[in-house]
């Protein structure tokens, strides 16, 4: 398989960030993540949902429109890249943090940002979503001790994982393998993260599911 350009999504507590990491390791590659945690106002979207989820989300943006630069230079040196997120995943997170799309709300201020500032970006070679239930997030959550259940607004989660499967149902821009995070445990598990590593190089078409089962 020829991927120079990967990219590992799903919602918290999906794994993704430590997939991505052992990817990178195993493909000897650039381990490229997002650090959300570095947000300065998520805490304070956390508390107040309505009056900070602009500043949160752009943020965002100006950090994705930075690791452009990061990978079309890695590509051009001809690295691999595994990244943690998708440059484009605001689509996911924006239509639920910043409501409306009429002229003079903060969604549509957010696109005009956007059109202004992110340039043209590379398309993945591949995206594998790790594919989990709200529930079983919640338990992972608590199971690490993450306290960050506590801070989401009510029902936050149930729809964040609801516009995930909704945003990659429709997804077309990269060939796409969609994993059963809560079936499979690619992070600890040698045998599952090999199954991984055999689905990525049998991808035929744009879209494979990887289940136990298989």
């Amino acid at each position: 398989m020829d991927y120079r350009y990967i990219v590992v999504e799903g919602t918290i507590g999906s794994g993704k960030s430590k997939v991505s990491r052992r990817l990178a390791e195993y493909f000897d590659a650039l381990y490229l993540t997002e650090n959300p945690e570095r947000n300065p106002f998520l805490e304070q979207f956390y508390l107040n949902p309505t009056n900070h989820g602009l500043a949160t989300e752009l943020y965002y943006l100006v950090r994705r429109a930075e690791a452009v630069d990061t990978i079309n230079a890695e590509e051009e040196g001809n690295r691999r890249i595994v990244a943690d997120f998708l440059l484009e995943k605001d689509q996911i997170f924006v239509p639920v943090l910043l409501k409306g799309k009429e002229p003079g709300n903060e969604q549509t201020l957010f696109w005009q940002v956007k059109h202004k500032i992110m340039p043209e970006f590379p398309v993945p070679d591949l995206v594998i979503y790790l594919q989990t239930s709200a529930e079983n997030t919640k338990k992972r959550l608590q199971k690490r001790g993450d306290n960050i259940l506590n801070l989401f607004p009510a029902g936050h989660l149930n729809q964040i994982h609801e516009e995930y499967r909704h945003f990659f149902h429709l997804y077309q821009n990269a060939p796409l393998l969609i994993a059963n995070a809560d079936e499979m445990d690619f992070e600890d598990n040698d045998e599952h993260f090999e199954m991984l590593i055999r689905a990525m190089g049998d991808m035929k078409g744009s879209r494979h599911y990887l289940n136990l089962s298989e």
